[in-house]
């Protein structure tokens, strides 16, 4: 992709400079040629995939267009000549491709509307996975408004196992676009009873529940307190259950499998235990406490599949502990805070009158972790690669991962990523590789 595309688009910006420079459109022609059929080209895949850069279509347009006005400018005044003859193939391209594209919008959306559900419902990403331990961001953002991330949420694919690890808003619909149905889950885990981390186990327990028709509840694992979580969304939800169950019938939405179902442990406040909450299928499940005072309890979770390992940090402070259990494991998922840049929101908000806002922000830094002190663990505990997830502040541009990360690629020597919804890392067994995909 870098190599082709690369050279088809410098080579049409040296055309085009050429043009510029000499005033020629014979050097004008051949970009607004290329830039013609790849137009072409990216309808096509539109409506044959489903699928195409909107951005860049609508960017190669315009460039198109004012090519075309251009070599219309100099080649007037000579209509047998070559800039006529150029602007002229160029208009007719665009015209036949705008003409169709009106002319058969219905159809054509139809066309393409079949295709992206056809698309949708032959994704199966659990499939094809080789055997291994798989982590994907189906959310990597925090209760702060992020146009790019949902809520926080992990998905944990251990063999053919699925776990999920918190579940923020919008993780449900996440999971599905990234190819991996909700009703697969084998089990929720959650760290900690924030809002932002239980926002969408509503969400979830439903689409977990109709999904497959599932009979039994959903297993949620919780620190203290999970059972006070369940039970109440379990009976916020009681009408809802009642509308699915009468509107599909028992046999598709099964009263037994409705909500989720508490499984608590306990979690003591300064101890270092770890505890065992899942050990079946080749895979151990530990949970240990982690440092997010006031809050307690507070949990991270270790996944131990055969020879390959992660740890999820939650919600934390710097915590020796999280240290102490990340050792060797091959990635660390841990939430990463910038206090430089939370700084800037705090004296925007005291600036401006918002005094509940600049005191939250004031607050939020002392139980969460800079990114230099997240790499200091990652060094630490030697992991192979530290992702980062719930991310404060919201990110809009990736340009801005730099100044998230400040001087945390100088402590951790290894690769760090700043996590965006969709994000996959794959660790097959019986390797080292660690291989990152982006599914949406």
């Amino acid at each position: 992709m870098r190599g082709d595309l690369g050279a088809l688009f410098l080579g049409m910006a040296i055309f085009i400079l050429t043009g510029a420079i000499s005033g020629s459109t014979r050097w004008l022609s051949i970009p607004a040629i290329f830039l013609s059929l790849v137009i072409m080209g990216r309808i096509l895949s539109l409506i044959v995939d489903g699928r195409s850069s909107a951005q860049s279509l609508t960017v190669e347009i315009i460039v198109a267009v004012l090519l075309l006005v251009t070599i219309v400018s100099l080649g007037r005044g000579r209509a047998h000549g070559s800039g006529f003859n150029a602007a002229l193939g160029v208009a007719v391209v665009l015209a036949l491709v705008a003409g169709c594209a009106f002319q058969f919008q219905r159809q054509i959306g139809v066309m393409i509307f079949t295709r992206i559900v056809n698309q949708g419902l032959d994704r199966r990403l659990i499939e094809s996975l080789p055997d291994g331990l798989h982590a994907g961001l189906c959310g990597s953002g925090s209760p702060l408004p992020d146009i790019t991330r949902s809520g926080p949420c992990v998905v944990v694919i251990a063999g053919r196992s699925v776990f999920i690890v918190d579940t923020g808003d919008g993780t449900a619909r996440k999971l599905a676009l990234m190819g991996v149905p909700p009703a697969r889950i084998d089990a929720i885990l959650l760290t900690h009873f924030h809002s932002d981390h239980i926002a969408g186990l509503g969400d979830m327990l439903i689409q977990r529940w109709g999904g497959n028709s599932h009979k039994d509840q959903t297993p949620v694992f919780g620190p203290q307190g999970v059972e006070t979580v369940v039970a109440g969304f379990n009976e916020a939800y009681s009408l809802d259950k009642g509308y699915r169950i009468a509107h599909h019938g028992e046999a598709t939405m099964p009263p037994s499998g409705s909500g989720g179902i508490a499984h608590p442990f306990t979690l003591v406040q300064g101890s270092d235990a770890i505890q065992v909450i899942w050990k079946q299928d080749n895979l151990t499940i530990t949970a240990f406490a982690v440092d997010h005072t006031p809050v307690f309890p507070a949990a991270g979770y270790r996944f131990d599949y055969l020879d390959r390992s992660i740890v999820i940090s939650g919600d934390t402070a710097y915590s020796s502990v999280l240290a102490k259990y990340a050792q060797g494991a091959d990635v660390l998922f841990h939430e990463g805070l910038q206090t430089t840049m939370v700084s800037v929101m705090h004296d925007a908000t005291a600036r401006t009158g918002r005094a509940s806002a600049a005191k939250i922000t004031a607050d939020i830094p002392s139980y969460h972790t800079t990114p230099e002190n997240a790499a200091r663990v990652a060094q630490q505990a030697g992991v192979r690669y530290l992702m980062f997830y719930h991310v404060i502040p919201p990110l809009p541009l990736t340009y801005l991962n730099a100044a998230f990360l400040g001087d945390a690629p100088k402590i951790y020597k290894g690769p760090i990523t700043v996590g965006q919804d969709g994000m996959l890392l794959s660790m097959p067994v019986g390797s080292k590789t660690i291989t990152l995909r982006e599914l949406l």
